[in-house]
């Protein structure tokens, strides 16, 4: 073979891989070429703002709506703050009430049991009273006693003081009555008399002693009146 013909046949040799190259695995021609590229997308340059026709791009605030919506906000706002302030005056009352209601029902209480140990202290001192009557009227005496009820007499005696001096402790003071102008306030009149040596209606006796507690009338004393003839 010449030298020619050989060159002439390592040309056609590569001219068809080529082709086959560009051709690709499935054998079309242009699959492996590459494709083509379109127009380059348009981006933004730094600091630069989208247009105003853009879709997605957000519309700009109206002044108006915008000031119409803060003066809603705030008669939202005022309007929640009077109704916390009320709230809370009506929270604070209702604890005021619910304290002097609480109060008031132990005063009642206390003034009930109160009463109820002053017919105690009465009965001490009738008690005591009597003891004293049969002693002066030597009663006892008179029956061969050896005046051993003189104990009996001094251990009423003391448990009255020691009665009365609880009710002080706890604001229960006797009301003074005998030779007191009669007061329909703190005395009542159980008997009536005309005398010449008062003036005014006045308290001769007391039948029954009368109390306050805490400067109030808890109960009151059952009196003589003398009346002026």
């Amino acid at each position: 073979m010449r030298p020619d013909e050989s060159d002439e046949k390592g040309k056609a040799h590569r001219a068809e891989a080529g082709a086959e190259r560009a051709a690709g695995p499935d054998g079309e021609p242009g699959a492996g070429a590459p494709a083509e590229s379109g127009p380059a997308p348009h981006t933004l340059e730094p600091g630069s703002a989208p247009d105003a026709g853009e879709p997605g791009s957000a519309p700009e605030p109206d002044p108006l709506e915008m000031a119409r919506r803060l003066a809603e906000a705030e008669e939202k706002a005022r309007e929640n703050w009077d109704r916390f302030l009320r709230a809370r005056a009506d929270l604070e009352n209702y604890r005021k009430r619910v304290d002097r209601d609480l109060a008031a029902m132990v005063r009642r209480g206390k003034r009930d049991l109160l009463t109820r140990l002053l017919d105690v202290a009465d009965a001490l001192e009738r008690a005591a009273a009597w003891e004293a009557s049969q002693k002066d009227a030597g009663g006892r005496d008179a029956q061969g006693g050896d005046g051993g009820d003189d104990a009996a007499r001094e251990g009423f005696a003391l448990i009255h003081r020691q009665l009365l001096k609880v009710l002080s402790d706890e604001g229960v003071e006797p009301i003074e009555s005998v030779g007191r102008p009669f007061d329909p306030a703190v005395h009542e009149a159980v008997a009536v008399e005309t005398r010449e040596d008062v003036k005014a209606e006045t308290v001769v006796e007391e039948l029954q002693k009368g109390y306050t507690y805490e400067g109030e009338v808890l109960r009151c004393a059952r009196v003589r009146v003398a009346r002026p003839t």
